[in-house]
């Protein structure tokens, strides 16, 4: 054999025992030992919850008027989120915000006549 020959030979004599090692260490232990690897646990994780919904007081708006609506979670819950609903587009939000068990929803009625707001709650 010619000397290239047998360095290509030997090249992939060493490609194999390394290929072969490799595997061999894939199938034992993570410590090297050939102890089983443990199982892959699945583990399912519970759906986030929105909460119980409470609704608030109802307060009319004469135009011009910024006036506030809260809506307040049962004893030992909390808001975790909150907002409001209008009986027309001519009231904007310009506040929307929890303090301690209540949302607090303020409104502007920018329209020509008395429109409602009514704040809620998203209770847990």
């Amino acid at each position: 054999m010619t000397t290239r020959l047998k360095a290509v030979s030997v090249g992939a004599a060493v490609i194999a025992a390394v290929g072969f090692a490799t595997v061999a260490s894939a199938s034992s232990g993570s410590d090297g030992s050939d102890a089983p690897k443990p199982k892959p646990r699945i583990v399912k994780a519970r759906a986030a919850q929105a909460g119980s919904p409470v609704t608030g007081n109802t307060v009319t708006l004469n135009p011009g008027e910024n006036l506030t609506s809260s809506a307040t979670c049962p004893a030992g819950t909390a808001p975790t989120g909150g907002g409001g609903t209008t009986s027309s587009y001519d009231i904007f939000f310009t506040d929307s915000y929890a303090s301690g068990s209540t949302w607090i929803l303020r409104g502007t009625n920018k329209g020509s006549g008395p429109q409602n707001l009514t704040a809620f709650a998203l209770c847990q």
